[in-house]
C-alpha cells in the first residue's frame, strides 16, 4: 500500500509549496498528490482552490493570475517543477485537474501535453503519473489519450455506478458503509484523505492500493509496522 503526500506534506508545510513536496520526500512518502489549476498564461500550477483567499488572504481569481503573479501572493509550485522533483527523488504522482472552470478541457489537454513532453524521462525513472478528478467529463477527456486515469469519488451512489477501472474515494464513505469497498468496480484504487490514527489502522487491513494523506509520518508509522 503506497502512501501519497496530500498537496505534499502538508500537515507541516504550506500546502502545495516545494517546501511540502521535499517534506513529503523526507517523510518517507511513496508519492505526491497534487491539485492542477491553469494560471493566466495556461501554466499548470499546483493549487487547490479557485482563488488564492484561503490560502493567502488575499482574493486572486488564480486563473486571472500569472506565475510570477501568484508567486507574490503564495508559495506556489509549477506542475513541471513537481515533475521534475518526482523524477529526480523516484515519487508517482496523482494529479487531479480541477473543475468547474471556464477553460473546461484545455486543463486537462495541457496535461496530457506535458506529460508528453516528458515521457522518455518518465518512463526513464520508473515512476508513474495517474492523472484523476471528479468531473466526468474530465475523466473522459483524459481517457482518450492517457493510460492512467483514476476518477475521483465523494458520494456513494458515485461509487456505485463507476465504470472506470481506476477510483479514488473518499475515506469517510468507505467508513460509513464498509461493504462498499467490495462492491466497487476497479482495478485500481487509492483512498483519500486518510489522517486520523483510527482511519489508518483501519485502512491498514483493505485492500487498496494507496491512501493519499496529510499526515505522511504517522502513515509511514501505522501503514509501514
Amino acid at each position: 500500500m503506497k502512501i501519497y503526500a496530500h498537496r505534499g506534506f502538508s500537515h507541516k508545510y504550506p500546502e502545495g509549496s516545494r517546501q511540502a513536496y521535499e517534506g513529503a520526500i523526507d517523510a518517507g512518502a511513496d508519492g505526491f498528490e497534487c491539485d492542477l489549476r491553469l494560471s493566466k498564461e495556461n501554466v499548470l500550477v499546483c493549487f487547490h482552490d479557485r482563488t488564492t483567499f484561503r490560502i493567502a488572504g488575499v482574493r486572486k481569481f488564480v486563473s486571472r493570475q500569472s506565475v510570477p503573479e501568484l508567486r507574490s501572493i503564495a508559495n506556489v509550485m509549477a506542475f513541471d517543477e513537481l515533475l521534475t522533483l518526482a523524477i529526480t527523488h523516484r515519487k508517482d504522482i496523482l494529479a487531479e485537474t480541477k473543475h468547474p472552470v471556464l477553460r473546461r478541457g484545455k486543463v486537462e489537454r495541457e496535461l496530457i501535453r506535458t506529460l508528453a513532453t516528458r515521457a522518455s524521462e518518465i518512463k526513464s525513472s520508473g515512476i508513474q503519473v495517474t492523472a484523476m478528478s471528479f468531473s466526468y467529463l474530465a475523466v473522459r477527456r483524459l481517457k482518450k489519450s492517457y493510460p492512467h486515469v483514476v476518477k475521483v469519488i465523494k458520494y456513494t451512489a458515485a461509487a456505485l455506478i463507476n465504470r472506470t477501472k481506476g477510483v479514488a474515494v473518499n475515506i469517510e464513505i468507505l467508513r460509513k458503509h464498509p461493504g462498499l469497498l467490495k462492491r466497487i468496480r476497479a482495478d485500481v484504487m487509492y483512498v483519500w484523505t486518510v489522517n486520523s490514527k483510527e482511519d489508518l489502522r483501519w485502512i491498514k487491513k483493505k485492500d487498496v492500493d494507496g491512501v493519499i494523506t496529510d499526515r505522511v509520518i504517522r502513515a509511514e508509522k501505522i501503514l509501514r509496522s
